[in-house]
């Protein structure tokens, strides 16, 4: 055969091979393979491990360790983890960065399952913030017997309420003590108690024991979470942090120096150098303020120096949150299948619509104003068919625009009227905005007012003037009269209003009515 005619019959051989290569390297299919094979890399993933999921990934430790770690895989322990960066995006390698890390956090050593799951992907970086010479690690237990009737608590001090008894001569395994001596934890069938060590037969290991104490520092409880913010060829290659914690073992966590009480599917994105994004998927999560975030809801969290200084209100996330969440889902089920874990629904919620109470207010009202089944409303807001309407109270309306049905509930009331709630009129007279008063910034920027000596707190409200809608919240102490508001990050496109309610005890006492439109500057 000519030489010619051969290169082109292997050429034609390999053309397809080559057509398909190319194929694969779509921005969204390289991104749905890598996290399906960081499923399989990471199969058999321990407590306390970090794993090379695929990719590029980089991992620096405080102290040295004979673990390789340098292709999917590989696997290293994490309560020396000094930080863990993921790559972005490349087509032409075929490559998106990502890590999962299975962390036994404050778990009993009994529990079975996944600990607290973290995945980071794409162009991000995870930075370990706690001192690592105190990290305290939950390894085996310890079996003893009860000497005595022990009554078991829910944290080391008998303070906390009872919940529940053990008989002589019972078996009992423990798997760490108290700071003090005092106090063993009980583990039992993978529950966490607390019994008096008095209560229990000494044993020479249980000097041995890991003494933790209520906010002890446990592997990667205090990070912080950095990532581009550049736009990537498609949206599912934007760089996430998630955290999957088990439904009835929540984590309190400190995320960027703020604490975030976690249950229990959440993910994280930087949408700039000031500002994170937290949606929470499914469950719920509570900030430090006791702000609690319901799933198909987003905050931002406002950051100087990669530091959350304070938080936004809640809004029902977008879209593209949704469907970062559902990805990560799927991602995060792939992993439970091959490591033997429960896996959960993907089917993420609609966001709900917060309905802050006002007087006069009737649930079947608010029913026939959203468009929504008056029973979706009750069960989303209380466990029984009495519901009460408080003024200024958070009302959550599920499945807005489902259309409207009446409800079977007997005890329906209004909420009050004002005067019932604030007998006196307060002075509002110095309640005012002072800046900006011209122009808005398409990047985070101070908001001032004038405060009054009434407040116990503000209210402040953003809306998009060319829609009308509100498309931000941000509340304050009594002596924080100023908030930092991107109107580019709020997806305001034209011009913002904004204004401020005065409150006291969570109640509006009065407002400094909307701003004059301030025209959106991009930067």
């Amino acid at each position: 055969m000519p030489l010619r005619r051969l290169l082109l019959a292997v050429l034609s051989m390999l053309f397809p091979v080559i057509a398909t290569v190319a194929q694969d390297f779509t921005c969204s299919g390289l991104v749905d393979r890598a996290l399906s094979q960081t499923g399989e890399s990471c199969a058999d993933l321990g407590r306390n491990s970090l794993c090379y999921g695929h990719g590029q990934v980089e991992a620096v430790f405080a102290v040295e360790h004979s673990t390789d770690f340098s292709q999917p895989g590989d696997r290293a322990p994490i309560a020396k983890l000094a930080s863990a960066t993921t790559s972005g995006l490349d087509i032409d390698l075929g490559t998106w960065g990502v890590a999962v890390m299975n962390l036994g956090a404050h778990l009993p050593a009994t529990h079975t399952g996944a600990g607290v799951v973290l995945m980071l992907a794409g162009d991000a970086q995870l930075i370990h913030d706690a001192d690592l010479a105190q990290v305290v690690e939950i390894e085996g237990t310890l079996s003893t017997a009860t000497l005595t009737r022990t009554t078991l608590y829910a944290q080391p001090t008998i303070i906390a309420a009872p919940t529940g008894q053990m008989a002589p001569e019972t078996i009992a395994l423990v798997d760490a003590i108290s700071g003090d001596g005092n106090w063993l934890r009980v583990v039992n069938d993978g529950e966490a108690y607390w019994a008096e060590s008095a209560n229990l037969a000494r044993l020479q290991g249980m000097d041995n024991l890991p003494a933790i104490d209520i906010g002890d520092p446990f592997a990667l409880r205090y990070f912080t979470f950095v990532s581009s913010t550049d736009l990537p060829e498609c949206v599912e290659a934007e760089p996430m942090l998630a955290i999957q914690t088990p439904p009835d073992l929540p984590a309190n966590l400190r995320v960027n120096d703020a604490d975030i009480h976690v249950n229990s599917l959440v993910s994280f994105q930087q949408l700039h150098g000031d500002a994170l994004g937290m949606t929470v998927h499914r469950g719920q999560a509570t900030t430090i303020s006791g702000e609690t975030i319901t799933e198909g809801h987003s905050v931002i969290g406002i950051m100087n120096g990669g530091k959350i200084l304070t938080w936004s209100g809640a809004l029902p996330a977008s879209e593209t949150e949704l469907a970062r969440g559902v990805r990560a889902q799927v991602a995060l089920n792939i992993l439970a299948r091959t490591n033997g874990w429960d896996e959960f629904d993907t089917d993420m919620p609609a966001g709900a619509i917060i309905h802050t109470v006002a007087y006069g207010d009737t649930l079947y009202a608010l029913a026939r104003l959203y468009d929504a089944p008056l029973d979706d409303i009750i069960a989303a807001n209380t466990q029984t068919s009495a519901l009460r309407l408080i003024v200024g109270e958070a009302l959550v309306i599920p499945n807005p625009g489902s259309g409207y049905a009446a409800s079977s509930a007997v005890a329906v009331r209004s909420a009050p009227a004002p005067a019932q709630i604030e007998p006196t009129a307060p002075d509002c007279s110095g309640l005012r905005l002072a800046s900006p008063r011209d122009m808005a910034s398409g990047t985070a920027s101070p908001y001032y007012w004038d405060g009054i000596p009434a407040a116990s707190g503000y209210r402040v409200k953003v809306y998009d003037h060319g829609t009308g809608n509100l498309v931000g919240t941000f509340t304050t102490g009594a002596h924080q009269t100023t908030v930092s508001i991107s109107a580019g990050q709020l997806g305001i496109g034209g011009a913002l209003q904004w204004e401020v309610e005065a409150l006291r005890d969570g109640l509006t006492i009065c407002s400094t009515g909307l701003s004059a439109p301030l025209p959106h500057l991009s930067s």
